[in-house]
Parts: C-alpha cells; structure tokens; sequence
C-alpha cells in the first residue's frame, strides 16, 4: 500500500512538472479548452434562459373564451373541466362581467374618451369569459377547438386565441433558441476537436523529448503505467485548470447582467436556479470533468500513437 502511495505521489509530482515545463503550449492547450468549455456552459445557461423566457411569455398567450348572457353555471364548468383535462392547459380563470368591467377601467383609465363611451353603453356591455393559459404552445389550436364544439354553442359566443405581438415575440425567442443549440454545438464540436489536437501534439513532443528518459526508467523496470501516469496527469491539469476558469467566466457572467434583468418576469426564475449553490457546484465539477475526459482522451490517442514501450 505504501509503495502505491509513493508511486502514484511520484507520477503526479512529475506530471505537474511536465505541465509547467512547456509554458506556451500549456498557455495555448488550456487557453482553446478554456473556449469550449466557456461555450458548452454558455449554451446551456442560454438555453435555459430561452425555455423559461418562453414558458414565462407563454402565460400571456391566452386563450379568451367570451361566454353568452345565458351561459348556465353547470354548461361553464362543464366546459372549465373539459379545458383542464388537457394536458397542455396551465389554469382556466373565470371572469365575472363585473371583473371584466375592472380590468378594461384598470387597462384604458389614461383614456378617458373610451372609458365614458363604455359606461353610455352601460356597465353590462362586457361579457362574462374564461380565460385559458398554456404549458405547450403548440397545442394551442386544439385547445382552442374545445368551446368550438357543438355542444358548447349555446354558451359560447366567441373565441379569440392569443395576441398578435406575443406570438411573434415567443416565435422569435423559439427561433433564438433553435440557432442557440446549434451555433454552440457547432462551436464546441469545432473548438474541442481544436483543443484535443492541441493536447495530443503537445503530449506527443512532451514523449519525444523526453524519450532518452524513458527509455532509462524502461531499462532499470518502471512499468508502463508509472511512465503513463504523468502524461496523463499533465493532460488532467488541462481539463482541471480550464474547467475551473471557464466556470469563473460563466458564473461571472450571470452574476454580472444576470442581475440587472433578474426583474423581470422571463428571466427571474434562470437567475435564481443558476445562482443557488447546487448549480454553482454541478457547474463547475461538470466542466472540470468535461476538461478533464477531453484531456485524458487526447492524452491516450497520443500515447497509443507514439509511445510504443515494447519497441523501445
């Protein structure tokens, strides 16, 4: 046990040796993995933001149902369970016609000219509604098809589904989502094939240079996992060190201008999940292991490449 002990101190010691050894290539290796590893994090905060923005602008995208005079109590709550048995559907409010009153004098109160015409007409002129917020919307025409049957004819009157400018603010929230994942797939697909051939040629001249030593450690019996170790333990700094700045920048990030838009509706839910502890914490042990995996991988590629203990 305690020779184990001594050899796996003596391989790490080395390999943080050969890690500062060739400052630029070490500066260059962690400084590309640095990069994915900022973009990977990246799109996944962005990502999060953009699903929660959607859900949070998706409640604004009301399905307003306008019932008739003669509606009866059991045909609308009928109707209110038929709306709530989707899946797809959030809540269902019941609007009285008074409350309906409230919200437009609340709403037009800076004009006075529309509020006076509506009470010419009298306060009874509003109808009664229920109004329906969605979870999916993509299921928004069949949701809005439901009061449209035949039996809900005699208590509905009309129908209108959302508003005009919040569709196309969520269908272009959609959009910046959809090109969010595939930009930074790309991106990080592109910088970390970089940053593996950067570890591998680094890995490859550190085994050159030092192949009269190994030879020597060869010839006098180290095993070929104590000449291993070090070069996997050098490629291990590269995840470790850029893991831990990449999540520095992530984390400053959403600190920074997370908390300048962390009022508003559509970002407070991201804010707070990314800002507790455990997020904190899966976020940079993730980076560090992503780091570390793509490190050690390319360190293996160029081991199995170029050293060949049994030739030499």
């Amino acid at each position: 046990m305690g020779r184990r002990l001594t050899g796996l101190r003596r391989v790490t010691v080395s390999g943080m040796k050969n890690f500062f050894r060739n400052s630029w290539l070490t500066v260059a290796a962690t400084a590309v993995m640095v990069v994915s590893l900022t973009i990977i994090a990246s799109a996944v905060v962005l990502n999060v933001t953009a699903k929660n923005a959607i859900s949070e602008l998706s409640k604004n995208l009301q399905i307003s149902i306008y019932l008739k005079d003669s509606a009866s109590q059991n045909m609308i709550n009928q109707l209110t369970q038929d709306l709530k048995s989707n899946k797809a559907v959030a809540s269902v409010t019941f609007v009285s016609k008074s409350d309906a009153q409230k919200q437009f004098d609340q709403t037009f109160q800076s004009d006075p000219t529309l509020v006076a015409g509506l009470q010419i007409l009298g306060t009874n002129t509003l109808p009664a509604s229920l109004e329906v917020s969605l979870t999916d919307l993509g299921q928004i025409n069949q949701v809005g098809a439901v009061p449209n049957e035949a039996k809900y004819s005699g208590i509905v009157d009309s129908v209108t589904i959302g508003k005009t400018d919040v569709k196309k603010t969520i269908a272009r929230a959609a959009s910046a989502q959809h090109f969010i994942t595939v930009a930074s797939v790309v991106m990080a697909i592109i910088f970390g094939l970089v940053s593996m051939l950067i570890i591998f040629n680094t890995i490859r001249m550190a085994i050159f240079t030092r192949a009269d030593e190994i030879k020597i450690m060869k010839l006098i019996g180290a095993t070929p996992t104590f000449i291993r170790g070090p070069f996997l333990v050098e490629a291990s700094m590269y995840g470790l060190i850029a893991g831990l700045i990449s999540s520095g920048i992530v984390l400053a990030g959403i600190f920074s201008l997370g908390e300048k838009i962390s009022n508003q509706a559509e970002f407070t839910k991201t804010y707070h999940y990314f800002t507790s502890a455990k997020i904190i914490a899966a976020m940079i042990i993730g980076l560090i292991v992503v780091g570390i995996v793509v490190g050690v991988f390319s360190s293996l590629l160029a081991m199995k490449k170029h050293l060949r203990l049994k030739t030499w």
